[in-house]
């Protein structure tokens, strides 16, 4: 073999063996490329090397003056600038960090780790529309496989019901391709389909249990489903193995803030905030954590900061009207009425600061100029909801049939005298909260916080089938396959029934007769029990039932009060 052919003792063949020691001896690595500089000074990938071992081997501002050098002389590398940014994030650098990322995906749009890194900082920060975006870019950046190109590209233009068919009809071929059960968890998370995006990501980790990703929408996933205790054991993991991750950081503090332990969160935050001290969501979120644990007079700098780094931010001014006490100056007013001239704002950013300016008009008694504000708001808040007043009328219709004078008069006596928890159930402007702040106003009570639980139980039990009158119901126009019998088609060791995930379908809700249902779960209000076999006819004909065990689907609010201690 002639020497020129021969690959002992190239640079390729060292650099190569230095990236091998890169994993397990960061220090012997960037001896390595050292030494190889000593022969070939400046060379682009040996001062890469050097550059990312030292940070391996703990020195990032070793790490730091190397990559600079490396981008300055190489300013179109976006290899370079990603390196870069991870090494400002490890050094607390967050805003650097994401110039740097957005720089690299600028040079190089396909960059599937860069989109992935900008997502997590993203997060942290809060803005969830922009990490929304750059793990869906992510995905389709990282997806070599035609067949699901086609689905992620349907997922970058919001094509849900696209993507969704293309990947429910991939699983069926190849039920353990843990890529597609993952972009197909996406599809659903999207939707707020959250139940059925836990058990496809549930199903991904069991297939392969360092699939990070995965792993972190699993958790993001529990967390919207009010299951605290099992997300924060997700997030731990992911910690354990990226410990400066930003996005598993801020999903930590979400997770405190919702257990309750609200100075870990506010940590958490503050740690955040050194690294990001640039970003207004990112104090904004803050000042949600320091009003949730009644710092009121720091939540207020927290948003007025937000303010002064992004005027056009309208949430950060309804955060600050929402305080009820708070009452604006002269000089926000009118920043209020600057912004809205503006043809820039966002539709969500355009009726917050409706809403804000409504409730400034509001506390100086211009109650005209108030309304106008407020049914400006109002008009372009409805255009972002689904609401069918049909369906609540209808509600209301079966739970009046239902719940008659008669009803209560067989429970008399029903409920219990000891001094536990209280729950307070009721439907939506019916008084609950008020009821709420009245037991708390007593020297031996104490309010806690408004529950989601029960709102939870509601929505997973309408999409789930009603066994005990399976036999009763009419046969569906159409066969779908949702996201539960996808899952179905990944185990091969069940079959769901329930709604189909595509909004577009002509039964993507779950039906608008609620029933009585039978969730398994203890009896914890007696007021919401019922023992008759049947409850009787309603107008549209249908008919109410459930045990001692059951729930109207109606209710829809709770809280939680208990007793001071003594």
């Amino acid at each position: 073999m002639s020497g020129a052919s021969e690959p002992v003792g190239t640079v390729e063949v060292a650099l190569a063996h230095a990236t091998r020691l890169l994993a397990t001896q960061p220090a012997l690595a960037a001896e390595q490329a050292t030494e190889i500089l000593k022969v070939v000074p400046d060379h682009p990938a040996a001062v890469l090397l050097l550059g990312v071992a030292r940070r391996a081997d703990g020195a990032p501002e070793a790490a730091l003056a190397v990559l600079q050098s490396l981008v300055a002389a190489h300013p179109q590398w976006a290899l370079a600038h990603y390196e870069l940014a991870r090494t400002f994030g490890i050094l607390g650098r967050g805003d650097e960090s994401l110039a740097a990322l957005r720089k690299a995906l600028e040079i190089k749009p396909d960059f599937a780790d860069a989109w992935r890194s900008l997502g997590d900082h993203l997060s942290a920060i809060g803005d969830a529309d922009g990490a929304d975006h750059a793990y869906t870019r992510q995905i389709k950046a990282s997806t070599k496989d035609p067949r699901l190109l086609e689905a992620a590209a349907a997922m970058g233009d919001n094509r849900l019901a696209v993507a969704e068919a293309i990947l429910r009809e991939h699983l069926k071929k190849f039920p353990t391709d843990v890529a597609a059960i993952r972009m197909l968890a996406e599809v659903g998370m999207r939707l707020g389909r959250y139940g059925d995006a836990e058990l496809l990501l549930s199903r991904a980790l069991e297939l392969a249990p360092s699939f990070s990703a995965a792993r972190h929408h699993y958790a993001v996933a529990l967390h919207r489903q009010n299951k605290l205790i099992a997300a924060l054991a997700q997030v731990e993991q992911l910690l354990a193995m990226e410990p400066r991750n930003p996005s598993y950081r801020y999903l930590q503090a979400a997770v405190f803030l919702r257990t309750g332990e609200y100075q870990r969160a506010i940590d958490l935050q503050d740690a955040l905030l050194r690294e990001y001290p640039g970003q207004a969501k990112a104090w904004m979120s803050h000042g949600h954590a320091l009003k949730t644990a009644g710092r009121q007079s720091e939540c207020i700098e927290a948003y007025r900061r937000s303010i002064e780094l992004a005027p056009g931010l309208g949430e950060a001014y309804w955060s600050l009207a929402n305080l009820k006490t708070f009452r604006f100056t002269q000089a926000e007013l009118a920043a209020m009425r600057t912004q809205l001239e503006s043809s820039e704002l966002t539709h969500e950013d355009r009726l917050h600061f409706h809403f804000a300016a409504g409730k400034a008009l509001e506390d100086l008694d211009d109650y005209a100029g108030s309304f106008a504000h407020y049914a400006l708001a109002n008009e372009l808040r409805r255009a972002l909801i689904h609401h069918d007043a049909d369906e609540t009328t209808g509600n209301m219709h079966r739970s009046k049939a239902l719940l008659t004078q008669a009803f209560f008069a067989e429970r008399t006596g029903s409920g219990a005298p000891a001094p536990d928890p209280i729950f307070i159930v009721g439907l939506p402007r019916s008084g609950s909260t008020l009821l709420e702040q009245i037991l708390a106003s007593h020297s031996a009570v104490e309010g806690t916080m408004e529950l989601p639980d029960l709102i939870g139980l509601v929505k997973e039990l309408a999409r789930q089938p009603d066994q005990a009158h399976e036999a009763d119901a009419p046969a569906p126009t159409h066969t779908t396959i949702g996201l539960v019998p996808a899952l179905a088609t990944c185990t091969n060791s069940r079959r769901a029934t329930t709604v189909p995930l595509s909004p577009e379908s002509s039964i993507a809700r779950p039906s608008t007769t609620p029933r009585l249902v039978r969730p398994p779960m203890k009896r914890a209000l007696a007021a919401n029990s019922c023992t008759s076999s049947e409850a009787g006819p309603v107008e549209d004909g249908s008919r109410n039932r459930c045990s001692s065990t059951g729930y109207v689907a109606t209710a829809s609010k709770s809280f939680h009060v208990q007793r001071r201690p003594s």
